[in-house]
This record gives structure tokens, sequence and C-alpha cells, in this order.
């Protein structure tokens, strides 16, 4: 999972993060980071919601807030991040009772101690953060874990994936060990706009979605150069990080909605338009299957092709490390419309059968949280 070393134990990271943040300006984020640290006003007693840095663990942990906020009227609920996202959380965020949002506290000895005593939780659920050792082992409060296995005993653990379950299952610090599951599945739009489709046209145009790395992107882009139909089709390009991909001249932030001629290559410089993107595309690759895109795809029905191979099971997708290999399968499908349906659906399925194991597994947290 993602964490700031400057959020973790270690003397060193901690005050040099701690002079960045009074360098920069940022001293609430300096003070809770030492701990210092109030919760919501109110009655009830606290749940903590401590999530990492980077959007999925932050979104994830907006999403555990909710739920708790549905299944327990009655407690206090904060929820502490490494990464501020503050468009993230204006779109995601509802105007719940009783919470407090804001940067959390490293795990620092001291300042674990500090925020135990002004928080004093009844629960703390772990969101895709480093597992803190500290915080784990001087809580008396249960505690669940959403994601790496943790060297301290836990109350519940949701492992990610089956590699991630294996590990709690070896280091045997989990009470209670769910089924692997993934919730990017739930973020995932089942169904999307199907405006990229006008795109292409009629006769024998195609649209393609290609997703990889900014050095994966000149090889790409001369083996897509050097297929015949790419002069006829579109090829949608997205790139880890948000780089943009040189010869790209259309994006989809800037597009005006009109047709565009075969050959083109569209820039999908905005993940809210991958749903469209993958529902729109007749074949997609991931050279870099990261979880939000990987997920998207399959629930879009799309006929998946992986540059290597991700940590999730039971994937019905081909593993095409080299370009030239993605152009021969895309190949394929642009004849084969049964055979590309085929590989779609049991994408969907896929992506089903791991939606209901998310819905599962969270309603067996909220469980647990209604007994804290």
């Amino acid at each position: 999972m993602k964490s700031d070393p400057g959020y973790r134990a270690a003397f060193g990271p901690v005050w040099r993060a701690l002079l960045r943040d009074y360098r920069a300006g940022e001293g609430r984020r300096a003070r809770a980071r030492l701990g210092f640290l109030t919760p919501p006003e109110g009655r009830g007693r606290v749940v903590w919601i401590k999530a990492g840095a980077g959007p999925d663990s932050l979104r994830l942990g907006v999403e555990l807030l909710g739920a708790v906020r549905d299944r327990r009227r009655d407690v206090r609920v904060v929820l502490t991040f490494e990464e501020d996202d503050p468009a993230l959380l204006t779109r995601l965020l509802q105007p719940w009772p009783k919470i407090g949002i804001g940067y959390g506290p490293c795990d620092r000895p001291r300042v674990v101690t500090r925020v135990l005593d002004r928080f004093q939780p009844c629960g703390i659920i772990v969101a895709e953060s480093t597992p803190p050792e500290n915080l784990l082992r001087r809580t008396l409060a249960p505690v669940a874990v959403v994601g790496d296995a943790a060297a301290a005993p836990v109350s519940t653990a949701w492992p990610l994936s089956a590699a991630e379950r294996a590990a709690w299952q070896e280091t045997g610090q989990a009470g209670e060990l769910m089924p692997a599951a993934d919730p990017q599945a739930r973020f995932a739009e089942a169904q999307a706009d199907v405006v990229l489709r006008s795109l292409a046209g009629g006769g024998e145009r195609r649209l393609w979605w290609w997703h990889g790395t900014a050095a994966q992107w000149p090889v790409w882009l001369e083996t897509w150069q050097a297929w015949p139909p790419s002069g006829e089709d579109i090829l949608m390009v997205s790139l880890e990080g948000g780089a943009s991909p040189e010869a790209a001249a259309v994006t989809v932030s800037g597009w005006d909605r009109s047709g565009l001629p075969g050959g083109t290559l569209l820039h999908v410089d905005d993940p809210r338009w991958y749903a469209a993107a993958a529902s729109a595309a007749h074949g997609v690759h991931l050279a870099h299957p990261g979880r939000d895109v990987l997920w998207q795809a399959l629930a879009a029905g799309s006929a998946l092709s992986l540059g290597t191979q991700a940590d999730v099971d039971g994937l019905p997708v081909t593993i095409l490390p080299a370009p030239a290999g993605v152009t021969g399968h895309w190949q394929e499908l642009r004849g084969d419309e049964a055979l590309r349906r085929k590989r779609g659906d049991a994408a969907r399925r896929r992506f089903w059968e791991e939606r209901r194991q998310v819905d599962a597994n969270l309603t067996a947290l909220m469980d647990r949280v209604w007994m804290w």
C-alpha cells in the first residue's frame, strides 16, 4: 500500500517532512503529523478511519466513512489521510453529521499515544495504508486493516488480492481473515456514456484503447503506425500518471464532440473518461494494468489484453508483452465479432464476481463496526 515515509515511525523522514510542511506554510499538516488532532464535536464514541497516500486510498476512506455513518449514527467518525485531494473530496463527500476530516498523524510512539488519548477510538479502520505498527501495538481498540499484511495483531483483515491474503495467512496476525476483494471494482462504472462510439462513424472503422507508461509509448506508437488499419481506425491512448503522449493532437477534455477522422490519436487525459473509452473500444490493451483501468475495462466488457500479469486471480485476459502481439490480437478481434463478444462477456462476469465479493466484505466489516 502507498504511504508517505513522513507518516511512518522513522525519526529522520518524519522530521524532514515537518520541515517541508512549515516551509510550505502548511502548519496545519505539520501539527496533524505530530498528533495534535481534535475529534469532531458532539457526543458518541469515535471510529477512526486512517487512509494512506494517493486517490485510491482516499476514495476508499470516503466510502468507508459513508458506510460507517449509515450504519452507526451514534458515533463520531474521523477520516485522516496523508495526501489531500480537494477536487476528489468535493465530488465524493456528503454533508454527514459528526464527522472530522483532515491530515493524519505519523506513527512515532509519542504521537500515537497523543492521538489515542485525544480520540479514544472505539475502533480503527486502516484503509490502504502501510499498517502503522506502533498504532496497532498500542491501541486497545479493535482494528480492521484493508490491504497489506501487518506485523502486529488486528481483529479483522480485508486483503485486496490473493497474494495479500497469503501474506496475512503467513503472518497469522488477523483474528478474522476475509476473502480477497479489490475495492476498486466498486468504483468502476458498470454503465458508461456511449458518446465516444459516435467517433467510429461507419464502415470498418474501429476504436481501440491503449494504456501504458510514458517509457512504453514510443515503441507502441511505432508499432501502431505500422499496422495497416491504423490509418482508418482511431486510437485512444492514456498514460499512467497523466503524462501527455507525443503525436496525440486531440485530448478528450478539449474535444468539441465533432467527428474525428480515421488515424486520429485521441489522448484520454481525464480518468473520468476511462469508462466511456472502455465501453467504446473494440479492444483494450493495458500495457501497465493499474487497478483503476483494469476494473473499468472489465466492467465495460472489453476484449482485454495485458502487457503483464496483474495481481488478480482468474482474469479472462490475454497476456501480450510485445507490441506486435497486441496488433496481431487486435487484427483477430477486428475480423471476429463473435470472439470479441465472448471475451467481453467473460470480462464482465469476472468484474461482477469481484464487485459482489467487495460488497460482501463491506457488509461484513460494517457488521463488526456495529459491535464496536
